[in-house]
């Protein structure tokens, strides 16, 4: 499976698990900082389509600070009512663009990523196939900006517990791929199901 099909099932699945929510749990905080679930929902939506125009537009508004525009982006866009924001993420099912530099990687990252802030919050569960999350995982590993996740690791030494990925070399840090996935992307979530002594430091810094 390439990784725009992996974009594109993971993208369906997210939306299937929204359909069963009630109105009110589309205001539940996300794992996001002050992003409830519809500011993540919205957000998925609203990078799948952003025009270099648009992202030029929208840094200069923010001072260049490029989480600032993504931020206030995802809050003035999560405001639309559910059912729309529901609708907005189907359509991006198939719509295989990116936004100015970057890859379909980058685009399944952030699917699988912010699906979780979605998911666990909510007690939603869902095992990701292992190429997708050995994917995901492969590449969040050396990103620096927007993430920093290659800081955030440099000296541990990363084991999955689930399934065969590793990567690093030092202190080990171990659990389900996911959760060092999410740990990655600074998310302290991610951190409840991991082990090792790599643990302290990797929690410095996430």
């Amino acid at each position: 499976m390439d990784t725009w099909a992996k974009y594109d099932a993971e993208r369906q699945a997210l939306c299937e698990d929204l359909e069963g929510l009630e109105a009110g749990q589309w205001d539940n905080p996300s794992l996001c900082s002050r992003w409830k679930i519809r500011h993540v929902v919205a957000h998925l939506v609203e990078a799948s389509d952003v025009s270099a125009r648009a992202a030029v537009v929208g840094l200069l508004r923010n001072g260049m600070n490029f989480n600032r525009y993504m931020a206030r982006d995802a809050l003035a866009a999560g405001a639309a009512p559910p059912d729309e924001l529901l609708s907005g993420l189907r359509s991006t099912v198939g719509k295989h663009k990116t936004p100015p530099m970057a890859k379909p990687v980058n685009m399944l990252v952030d699917t699988v990523c912010h699906s979780a802030d979605i998911r666990r919050p909510l007690r939603i569960a869902r095992t990701l196939p292992e190429e997708t999350l050995v994917e995901v995982a492969d590449n969040i590993k050396n990103v620096g900006f927007p993430l920093g996740s290659k800081k955030r690791v440099a000296g541990l030494k990363l084991v999955a517990s689930d399934v065969t990925w590793s990567a690093g070399d030092g202190t080990v840090v171990e659990g389900p791929i996911e959760s060092l996935i999410l740990a990655m992307a600074g998310r302290r979530a991610g951190l409840e199901d991991l082990t090792g002594k790599g643990m302290m430091l990797l929690s410095s810094r996430t």
